[in-house]
């Protein structure tokens, strides 16, 4: 139940009284009047800070981004040694998908306000999102220096977890759940860390409560859900699937395990689980973007790139790849050639959600984006390298881009050495039945989309050429 990035933390302007009819016209919903009378005290007093941090906070829920942001720029020249300028323009950045921008906004605001426990826990979470967990524990220990708060040491348990350091976090956790009895978010966290040591009923137990005390939690009840699987309740954790697509809509997990319960429950996979499977997933070549004459021109820059990224980590903690390497978010700090490739994405991207028909109460296809942000990340494989079964919990659609492909590719006794396979549940997952999957031959040029929630994985391969994919998240911003 790794909780996505917010920004709980932040502060919200301390504003003078005179703003109160302001902000009394906002509580109320009346925002077309609220802003009028802002603009109007901003034009009275047109060096008051405070009152930009009022108008961009008003014009941002319309979408005025560009305006917002020039009005908190402008606060922030005003009042360069207040911790809540900094912390108003962070929040745009982040609330703009500005990641990079954000993380490097609040390293320097920490620097300037290395007291100021609500900055470094945001930029923990930050750091956080990055999978560079070391700099976030770093940043929540500050943060808990100057404001032991259970969040910090919820924050602080769950980047311990994903470290591999159980022990601590549990410690950590414990410490959260002591401080504030009723953080249901800590329980679910010190389920997942009970799970992660091999205590399945512990971890149960402690989904439970976390359910018990916000029965909003719809994490943690799955997760409640996961467990019980694993304890061999089969009937019942497929019930907790179904309920949580009823009464939650798609909740990516609910999805990718419910029809593993099932199959757990009756010995056999659902009947015309590869069919549907097939039909979820798409296949396309990209066109090139602008600037290169070809896709073997894009992928000759991309391949470059990916084997200089600084961030390129072997074996990530927390990842599902194996004897293989795996960058950061690209697009945090984006460059080309990674700009011009997300162009040519987006294209493809919103070509296949044209062709996407509708089907209410389905976990993909009731729902289909009209913007959305983008995550992606390369993935480098040396010989013998692949990805373990898995989801990606936070993205919406997921898919896959073929940079550049060793010969050995469609080797083997099945002749699918390097594949990309469909529907086989994760290695730890001592399954009853046998897996139905279906598998798909990567081909250079190609991406491939999917449903997030569908479990998937490549198959090792051997020979000494690496084989190099973009891999990326669709998070939807609205909806068409």
């Amino acid at each position: 139940m790794d909780k996505n990035l917010s920004t709980e933390n932040a502060a919200e302007p301390a504003l003078p009284d005179r703003y109160r009819e302001v902000l009394a016209l906002m509580k109320e919903g009346r925002k077309r009047i609220a802003e009028e009378r802002s603009r109007e005290l901003l034009a009275e007093t047109p060096t008051d800070g405070d009152a930009m941090a009022l108008l961009a906070s008003i014009i941002v829920e319309n979408g005025q981004f560009e305006e917002a942001e020039g009005l908190l720029r402008h606060s922030l020249k005003l009042m360069p040694t207040e911790p809540t300028p900094w912390i108003n323009l962070g929040r745009l950045l982040q609330q703009t998908g500005r990641w990079g921008e954000a993380l490097e906004h609040y390293r320097h605001a920490a620097n300037l306000f290395p007291a100021h426990p609500g900055i470094a826990a945001t930029l923990g979470q930050l750091y956080q999102r990055a999978s560079r967990f070391a700099d976030a524990e770093a940043e929540y220990r500050r943060a808990l220096e100057h404001k032991p708060l259970p969040t910090y040491y919820m924050q602080l348990g769950m980047v311990l977890l994903r470290q591999d350091r159980t022990d601590e976090a549990i410690e950590a956790l414990q410490t959260a759940i002591a401080l504030n009895p009723k953080l249901a978010a800590a329980y679910g966290n010190l389920g997942n860390a009970e799970q992660k040591r091999g205590n399945i009923e512990a971890a149960a137990a402690a989904y439970e409560k976390a359910v018990a005390l916000n029965p909003r939690d719809t994490l943690s009840y799955v997760s409640f859900g996961m467990a019980r699987l694993k304890l061999g309740a089969a009937r019942e954790a497929a019930e907790i699937f179904e309920r949580t697509l009823a009464v939650h809509g798609p909740e990516r997990r609910a999805a990718a395990w419910l029809p593993f319960a099932r199959a757990q429950e009756f010995g056999d996979m659902p009947a015309g689980y590869r069919a549907e499977l097939g039909k979820l997933i798409g296949r396309t070549t990209l066109t090139p973007p602008d600037g290169y004459a070809s896709l073997a021109d894009l992928n000759k820059a991309l391949a470059a790139a990916l084997a200089e990224d600084p961030t390129v980590t072997w074996e990530p903690l927390g990842k599902a790849t194996r004897k293989g390497g795996q960058t950061g978010l690209l697009l945090d700090a984006p460059r080309e050639p990674f700009i011009s490739f997300e162009k040519a994405l987006r294209r493809a991207i919103d070509a296949h959600f044209d062709g996407i028909e509708r089907e209410p109460r389905h976990p993909f296809r009731s729902q289909i984006p009209k913007t959305y942000h983008l995550d992606l990340w390369g993935t480098l494989l040396s010989e013998g390298g692949h990805q373990h079964s898995h989801i990606h919990v936070g993205g919406w659609m997921s898919g896959v881009y073929y940079v550049a492909l060793p010969p050995a590719l469609g080797k083997g006794e099945d002749g699918h050495d390097g594949w990309i396979e469909f529907g086989h549940p994760p290695p730890e997952f001592d399954a009853k039945f046998e897996p139905k999957t279906i598998a798909y031959e990567p081909r250079e040029g190609d991406a491939l989309f999917f449903p997030s929630y569908l479990f998937h994985r490549t198959l090792p391969f051997s020979g000494d050429v690496q084989r190099i994919s973009l891999a990326f998240d669709v998070k939807p911003t609205s909806w068409r």
